[in-house]
């Protein structure tokens, strides 16, 4: 993985339903990214600054080929230097990278991925790059 070198924060969240299991959930986010996570009564939520914790998708992205999409996403959800991007998180439990574009698109509800840092399309440009390797 190339070194990303500006300041950056990194936001990951999924509602916790009443059918779902803590564990199963915890077990998804980790999937996607290796994060220490809180558990409330209605969600789980992480945060870190290390651009470190994205290598599971970084690497995710470029196996699978799905750059484009994550790209797609990422330029059209950012803002304030900001983006986000949803995943499947019934895909996650199976340890598969889906994006879903809309909400409704995880009948559970999506894993939430919000990434801010000082200059947004840098940072899509390095975790995301046209050009797959």
């Amino acid at each position: 993985m190339i070194e990303f070198s500006n300041d950056i924060e990194i936001n990951i969240k999924s509602r916790l339903n009443k059918t779902e299991n803590v564990e199963t959930v915890l077990n998804a986010i980790e999937n996607i990214m290796k994060i220490e996570c809180e558990i409330s009564d209605s969600d789980i939520i992480g945060s870190t600054k290390d651009y470190n914790k994205l290598k599971n998708l970084y690497n995710a992205f470029r196996n699978k080929q799905t750059t484009h999409i994550a790209r797609k996403v990422l330029f059209r959800n950012s803002k304030n230097n900001s983006s986000r991007i949803l995943f499947n998180k019934q895909a996650a439990v199976v340890n598969s990278i889906v994006i879903c574009e809309k909400t409704n698109e995880s009948p559970l509800g999506p894993i939430l991925m919000e990434i801010k840092t000082e200059d947004i399309e840098e940072f899509i440009d390095w975790f995301v790059p046209k050009h797959n390797f």
